[in-house]
């Protein structure tokens, strides 16, 4: 057995592969190491010995230990070290064994002391062994030598020393520190997932935060841009204004008033003698009353003028010369209300010349002469009509 063995005269013994006395904790853990471990190191150590009579090896060099003369290997992960096995860097013994250092945790030098705690929001690989193993964990990242958690519209899935990445455009999250894309929502306004993307809702629509996707507008209400965010972004549309007290509720505007604008305030009246239907959305839509004309003396926004002279205005915009030999009064309304000069009359819109035997005063009409008498063409009175030879002219009573 090798506590028998002695060894040959000159070549080096074991005893010499340590510095330091022994103690009883030393003794202990030699004792762990395993009978073939110790042969194959006093195999390799008498090689060495034949290589180099002269050289002293240590052993932790060779990962050996001596115990009362017994020679022995250290198996991963414990290493030699004054002549006994110890944790390797990275390990700490727990229950006899070397086990591997916690996450977050680091061990620098070969020993059975605990592990070293990583600073606040740092993480490591197993067996971390160096201060610079301990890593931004999860959900931060290096910031001004210590660990930031990720900002809003960020994410970190993975351990390191690496920046967050961004959510989708048009996403965020709801915290900051967040570990996963998942985290990542539409901003109210779009509508879409992390990973398919976000798109604004479009016109006349709106999403909400509580929402799951963009929902219409109320009933005639729109909104004037894409990606809005609440049921307020909804205003009235051009021809209808919002009802009390239910301002969220949009009717048409009354008649004879307008509202050309998307926005949620009260219908404007049309011009004076004007009219209009209801849910007009522009001023061209209020129409001048019959008598008036539209006029656009005083700027784009026109006013109703009372129809000019010779000429008639039945509403709607219509304005009509009079025919030849007629006249009208201001503000007509009507045909009828051109008056042929006195001595013609007028039939189906045109003034004739009063024929023979008839008068016309200046009404449109023709009037016989009485029984009896006669009157030239263009006759404008009673009295250009002459009684014929054997009557005359009776006063009246």
């Amino acid at each position: 057995m090798m506590t028998d063995m002695s060894p040959p005269a000159g070549e080096l013994h074991a005893g010499e592969l340590h510095a330091g006395e022994q103690d009883t904790g030393r003794v202990a853990r030699a004792h762990r190491a395993r009978p073939l471990a110790r042969l194959l190191a006093t195999l390799l150590l008498g090689a060495l010995v034949l290589r180099s009579t002269d050289a002293v090896v240590l052993g932790e060099d060779l990962n050996f230990t001596d115990y009362d003369g017994r020679v022995d290997a250290c198996a991963h992960p414990e290493v030699a070290e004054n002549n006994t096995c110890v944790c390797s860097p990275g390990f700490t013994r727990a229950a006899s064994v070397c086990t591997s250092c916690a996450l977050g945790t680091y061990k620098e030098a070969a020993g059975d002391h605990p592990c070293t705690s990583c600073p606040e929001h740092h993480t490591t690989f197993p067996n971390a062994s160096e201060a610079s193993d301990c890593i931004c964990t999860f959900g931060y990242e290096p910031s001004a030598g210590t660990c930031l958690p990720c900002g809003i519209a960020a994410y970190k899935n993975f351990k390191g020393n690496n920046t967050c990445l961004s959510c989708t455009p048009n996403a965020t999250t709801a915290l900051a520190g967040s570990l996963y894309a998942s985290d990542c929502t539409c901003l109210p306004g779009f509508e879409g997932a992390f990973d398919t993307g976000c798109s604004a809702c479009p016109l006349d629509s709106f999403r909400a935060p509580t929402d799951n996707a963009c929902r219409p507008c109320p009933a005639n209400s729109g909104t004037p841009t894409e990606a809005a965010a609440s049921e307020a972004a909804c205003v009235c549309k051009a021809g209808f204004h919002p009802a009390a007290p239910d301002a969220a509720q949009c009717v048409a505007c009354p008649v004879n008033t307008y509202k050309p604008e998307l926005a949620s305030w009260p219908c404007s009246a049309c011009p004076a003698n004007a009219t209009s239907q209801a849910a007009s959305s522009s001023r061209e839509q209020c129409t001048c009353d019959p008598g008036f004309s539209h006029d656009y003396s005083s700027g784009p926004a026109f006013s109703c003028a009372a129809c000019a002279a010779g000429s008639w205005c039945p509403g709607q915009r219509a304005v009509h010369p009079c025919p030849a030999n007629s006249l009208s009064s201001t503000g007509a309304a009507a045909l009828e209300q051109c008056i042929c000069t006195s001595s013609m009359f007028m039939q189906d819109g045109t003034c004739f010349d009063c024929p023979a035997d008839f008068y016309c005063p200046g009404d449109n009409q023709k009037h016989a002469c009485p029984g009896h008498s006669a009157a030239p063409q263009r006759s404008s009175a009673l009295a250009d009509c002459v009684c014929d030879g054997g009557f005359e002219k009776q006063s009246p009573a």
